[in-house]
């Protein structure tokens, strides 16, 4: 049975042109072209009872989440691997395609219009297009198979036949929807691959719509870069993040805590807004970033007999000591009499503070202070955390003093060196 159903495997895609609106069909076996075009409308009534009948509508089981799910991995997957944003998994195009699938395994046919089966005979009912309508507004393209026994054996045949593997990486469809029927029928495995994108939704995807994640830290990707000019986001009902400039691709901390997590997304141009948001599945707790290693404050002290900063400067590195995620941090400045570079950067980078605007001829005291704050992703502990910065200008000489180095396990230290100013 197996090799039959390898043998006797199809595969046809149905694109609809957004430019005329019009559809065109392309049906292109994967394997051996089928020499009697009807056996894909076989006459043999192996349906399971009772079949569906008329034009959609109907909710269909789910007859393996698992496959669904997987299909919809790799179309993003390849789309990756083509520099294409993700599809969005959308519950009415899923209907729309598991009705197709099972209606052709109960009622043995292969075809994207739809048929009932009326005493052992198929009798036309409905094309592509009405039948997906009745679930999901916005339809464009779709692809259907038979025989194949894997959601990677599918992948592949579409992915080796051209029109599949155009629809699979369209430019223009923003969801997809998978339908995946086994059980009767003279191909036994039917699957269908719906894609559409509808007018005024914009949807999010975090993991290019994997189903679960191990990790807080999270990739998000938006549609609406040639509309939308500023966005904030939130983890389920909490605070919103601040307005930011739109961004189509962005880095995400998800809240803590195993089990589904939502995240939101709020657009706006002009007077116009719209929400839109996904779901997954953290499996793992798993330790949050924390910004760290960052001191409280920092002295520097010049030495108006010496002429001498100590230290010259300071170097600073910010770094994530909750995992090993990388943090993307940006630095403000409080006060003018020091430099710091960069203003920006990622963990493990370092940042250097550098006194350089001050009276070298007169006893004072400066103030001042730095805020480093995690920009991405948002949300971690620790973040902002201020340096208070003084300096201190004296009119005394300063007397240094060395500690010889010290051995231990993480190699050899630096001798330390302390500061003492003493007044004649």
């Amino acid at each position: 049975m197996k090799n039959y159903l390898f043998a006797a495997s199809l595969i046809f895609s149905l694109l609809l042109f957004p430019l005329w609106d019009q559809p065109g069909l392309a049906r292109e076996p994967l394997h051996k072209p089928l020499a009697d075009r009807e056996l894909s409308r076989s006459t043999s009534p192996k349906a399971l009872s009772p079949a569906y009948s008329g034009c959609g509508e109907i909710i269909a089981p789910v007859i393996n989440a698992e496959y669904e799910q997987r299909v919809v991995e790799l179309v993003n997957q390849a789309r990756a691997e083509n520099s294409l944003p993700p599809l969005k998994r959308t519950d009415s195009l899923d209907q729309a395609a598991r009705y197709q699938a099972a209606d052709m395994g109960q009622d043995n046919y292969f075809d994207h219009d739809t048929y009932d089966r009326v005493a052992g005979e198929l009798v036309y009912v409905c094309n592509t297009w009405e039948r997906i309508s009745t679930y999901y507004s916005g339809a464009n393209a779709e692809n259907a198979a038979a025989g194949y026994e894997t959601p990677e054996a599918v992948m592949a045949g579409w992915m080796g036949s051209q029109g599949h593997k155009e629809n699979i990486l369209n430019d223009y469809s923003h969801e997809i929807g998978v339908g995946y029927f086994a059980g009767s029928g003279d191909f036994y495995h039917y699957w269908i691959q719906d894609f559409g994108a509808r007018s005024e939704v914009y949807p999010l995807i975090i993991n290019r719509e994997a189903a679960t994640t191990d990790s807080r830290s999270v990739s998000l990707y938006i549609y609406g870069e040639d509309l939308w000019q500023e966005m904030r986001l939130r983890n389920e009902t909490g605070d919103w993040s601040a307005w930011g400039p739109f961004q189509a691709t962005i880095d995400w901390q998800l809240s803590a805590g195993i089990g589904e997590h939502t995240v939101s997304a709020e657009l706006r141009a002009g007077s116009q807004r719209v929400t839109s948001s996904d779901t997954i599945y953290l499996t793992s707790a798993g330790n949050p970033p924390e910004l760290g290693n960052l001191p409280d404050s920092l002295v520097f002290t010049y030495s108006i007999p010496d002429q001498e900063l100590l230290p010259a400067f300071q170097l600073v590195t910010p770094l994530n000591v909750g995992n090993d995620d990388p943090l993307s941090w940006e630095v403000t400045a409080q006060g003018t009499f020091f430099t710091v570079e960069p203003l920006q950067g990622t963990t493990p980078e370092s940042l250097t503070i550098t006194p350089t605007d001050f009276d070298r001829n007169n006893p004072n005291i400066y103030t001042g202070a730095i805020t480093v704050t995690v920009v991405n992703p948002a949300g971690v502990a620790g973040s902002p955390h201020t340096i208070a910065l003084t300096l201190q200008v004296v009119d005394t000489q300063i007397f240094q003093t060395y500690l010889p180095g010290v051995h231990n396990k993480g190699g050899i230290s630096a001798n330390d060196r302390s500061l003492n100013s003493i007044s004649h």
